[in-house]
C-alpha cells in the first residue's frame, strides 16, 4: 500500500506515541495502580485500629463519667451479703416478691419509701416513692425510677391520670423524643425542683450507707 509523505509522518507519529505509551505511560500507570492499592490497604489497616482504639478510649471514658453514686450503689449492692447489719441499721430490710436477685425496702416516714433492687442480669435500681398525706401539691404521688445516669424515669400520678417521662441524664435536661407531650403534661403536676430535690434523696442515700459499710 502507498501512502503519501504526510500520512507517513502521520503514521510514523502514531507509532512513536504508542512505543511511548507502552514503555513509559504503562508502567507509570501500573505503579500508581499499586501505590492507590497500598493507600488503601493502609487506610483500611488504620482505620480498623484506630476505631478499636477509640472504642477502647470512649469506654473507658463513658466508665469515668460515671456519677460515683452510681459506682457506689453497684458495689454496696453487690457486698450486701457482707454488709447486711449495716445495711439493717440503715432502714433497708429485704422484701419479696420481686424479679430481682435482692430486694430492699426502706421506709422514710409515711409519706417516703426507698427500694433498691440488684441483679446480675438487670442491673441496679432505685425507687423513690412519695404519697403526700395531704393535698399538697397537684399529684397524688411522685415516684422516681434510677436505672443509670442515662435512664431515670419520673412517673405523677392525679387520680386517673398518669404521666411518665424517661430523663436522660441526671441533672434533667433531657429526655426521650417521644416523651415530649408527656413531660408538658408532667411538668403541669410537678415543679422540676421536686424532681431534682428527689434525685438529690437517692445520692445521699447511697452516700450516706455507703459511710455506714466503712
Amino acid at each position: 500500500m502507498n501512502f503519501t509523505e504526510k500520512e507517513k509522518k502521520g503514521i510514523d507519529k502514531v507509532e512513536r506515541m504508542n512505543r511511548l505509551f507502552d514503555r513509559i505511560l504503562m508502567p507509570a500507570i501500573g505503579i500508581l495502580i499499586i501505590m492507590l492499592l497500598l493507600s488503601f490497604i493502609i487506610n483500611r489497616f488504620n482505620d480498623k485500629f484506630a476505631k478499636g482504639s477509640s472504642a477502647a478510649v470512649n469506654s473507658t471514658a463513658q466508665s469515668a463519667a460515671e456519677p460515683q453514686a452510681f459506682v457506689l450503689r453497684r458495689e454496696l449492692m453487690h457486698s450486701y451479703s457482707l454488709h447486711e447489719k449495716e445495711f439493717g441499721a440503715y432502714g433497708y430490710k429485704p422484701v419479696d416478691g420481686y424479679a430481682y436477685d435482692l430486694s430492699l425496702c426502706k421506709t422514710v416516714d409515711s409519706e417516703m419509701s426507698v427500694f433498691q433492687f440488684s441483679d446480675d442480669a438487670l442491673g441496679e435500681l432505685t425507687i423513690i416513692n412519695y404519697i403526700p398525706k395531704e393535698k399538697k401539691a397537684a399529684y397524688d404521688s411522685l415516684s422516681l425510677a434510677v436505672s443509670s445516669c442515662n435512664l431515670i424515669n419520673v412517673t405523677a400520678k392525679s387520680g386517673e391520670e398518669k404521666h411518665t417521662v424517661t430523663f436522660l441524664s441526671p441533672d434533667f435536661s433531657e429526655y426521650q423524643a417521644a416523651d415530649e407531650a408527656e413531660f408538658n403534661a408532667l411538668m403541669k403536676l410537678v415543679e422540676m425542683d421536686e424532681i431534682t430535690a428527689m434525685y438529690d434523696i437517692f445520692e445521699t442515700d447511697i452516700f450516706n450507707l455507703a459511710k455506714s459499710c466503712k
